[in-house]
């Protein structure tokens, strides 16, 4: 039996190599673009990624759940036929995007936009369609295969972006580049399609896909509701900012590669033994299994916190230039979502059995950001924090409404959700190496960004290395141990 590490590796592997070049892309950008055009490039980007989610339907993930029950006969026309639907509905988005890119524009406050979107709207359209390849490989056991899949794909558009730009090409010339990409991708994805499965024959069956969007569309409107509460605050922030204030604030926003592939993968290996112990009733083994995930996350999160919290400044400088010197303070506020990913709230609720929180969850956390940000952003001081703050503020009360939920559920207390002792020496030990790491950045205030980053980061690893060892709060054997542990899971 092939190890869920394994399997969650190649898909890992891909999400982050594409996460690199889209880092990669953006500071390169960041250089050369002004920061109306960069801000112009990212408001097509950051529109694309709020309604695509929506018109896929959920059918990209419900894949994993049908394909592997469907006998060999039938698959060729299952994905056939979901292909199809995809291109329909991601046919609406790039419709959209002709028809509607006045308004935007204006709403957006952003002369060019408008144009952008017309070049654009035949990359929503290929692409909608295209998202279900890396779910499809991986139902087919080939998660390797979707990994490499993924990370050529990333790697080609960037590749496409990058050569566009360097060469002197307008953003209308990038993006029309795009469009022309996309339909390559499509052709070649599903050409391949007909070519590995050319025995089988087509046919159409409206039971199986009436049944399919029955399962797909809540998981898929769940997906997406928590996605556009990701979006909503660089929403705000797009439409009552410049461009320019906007692509501070976006660089600001840049999540960390290695967080999501790290959750990603831990979260593959976890939920499938949390189910088994639930279904054994065990909840002793539920306890063991979550406290030793929320400890060991927090072993790397925690300090990743206190470094690049005080770090902040010359990292921003060094990824986007000292343009972007101020997407700081924007990205000190999203830090402070960190410390809440130890934890992976909505997918112990799912292997809890428990999907119908996960929705309200999702809605919740939309209300209360939208609400708390148009509040925030009446006070001036505030600025273009405020959607940030009250975005980070939903998520806190997201994961208090999950931890609610899975405490009725298991009848725990909440001593028994964390191990909150162990938690807290953690984030103590983390605090501590931050307090002389800030002192060094401040005597090398004066210096290069990236001589910063280096004599920071090296006087913090070593005080927290040691720190960890002599309290025990965070032995590196004990790291050793818990990759070993990770990789004997099944």
């Amino acid at each position: 039996m092939r190890k869920l590490t394994t399997q969650a590796g190649g898909v890992s592997l891909g999400r982050g190599l594409a996460a690199l070049a889209s880092l990669a892309t953006a500071m390169v950008l960041s250089r050369i673009l002004s920061e109306n055009d960069y801000g112009t490039y990212r408001q097509v980007w950051l529109i694309f990624f709020t309604l695509a989610p929506i018109l896929e339907l959920g059918i990209p993930p419900s894949v994993s759940f049908f394909l592997p029950q469907l006998p060999s006969s039938k698959v060729k026309s299952y994905l056939i036929q979901n292909s199809l639907v995809l291109l329909v509905s991601g046919s609406f988005l790039g419709l959209a995007f002709l028809l509607l890119g006045g308004p935007v524009e204006q709403l957006f406050k952003s002369p060019d936009l408008a144009d952008l979107l017309c070049v654009f709207a035949l990359f929503p359209a290929l692409t909608i369609p295209f998202n279900m390849t890396e779910n499809t490989l991986v139902a087919l056991g080939r998660a390797g295969t979707a990994g490499m899949v993924s990370s050529v794909a990333a790697l080609v558009q960037n590749g496409v972006i990058l050569g566009s730009v360097l060469l002197g090409g307008s953003l209308s010339q990038t993006f029309l580049l795009l469009s022309l990409w996309a339909l390559l991708r499509w052709g070649i994805a599903f050409t391949s399609l007909l070519y590995l499965s050319r025995a089988l024959r087509i046919t159409w069956d409206w039971r199986a896909l009436r049944s399919q969007v029955g399962f797909a569309l809540p998981m898929g409107a769940a997906a997406a509701t928590g996605l556009l509460t990701r979006q909503l605050d660089k929403l705000i922030v797009s439409s009552g900012f410049s461009t320019e204030q906007f692509a501070v604030y976006a660089n600001g926003s840049y999540e960390i590669p290695l967080i999501s592939i790290l959750t990603l993968s831990v979260t593959a290996v976890l939920v499938p033994a949390i189910v088994r112990a639930q279904a054994q009733g065990d909840v002793t083994e539920i306890r063991r299994l979550w406290h030793g995930a929320a400890r060991r996350m927090a072993w790397l999160f925690f300090p990743a916190f206190s470094f690049l919290f005080i770090a902040a400044q010359p990292l921003m400088v060094f990824l986007f230039s000292e343009k972007y010197a101020a997407s700081a303070a924007p990205f000190r506020v999203f830090l402070f979502l960190l410390p809440l990913r130890i934890a992976f709230y909505g997918a112990f609720l799912r292997a809890l059995g428990k999907t119908r929180p996960i929705l309200i969850t999702s809605l919740g956390a939309m209300v209360i950001s939208l609400v708390l940000a148009l509040v925030l952003i009446r006070i001036e001081p505030l600025g273009f924090l405020a959607p940030a703050i009250a975005a980070v503020i939903a998520s806190y009360w997201a994961a208090w409404y999950s931890i609610r939920v899975a405490l009725r559920t298991l009848n725990w207390r909440w001593r028994e959700y964390f191990p909150w002792r162990a938690l807290a020496a953690i984030l103590a030990v983390a605090v501590a190496a931050a307090i002389p790491t800030a002192l060094v950045g401040w005597l090398l205030r004066a210096s290069s960004a990236l001589v910063q980053l280096v004599a920071m980061g090296s006087v913090f690893a070593a005080i927290y290395l040691l720190l960890g060892e002599v309290t025990r709060a965070a032995c590196p054997r004990e790291w050793i141990q818990a990759i070993g542990d990770l990789l004997r899971q099944r």
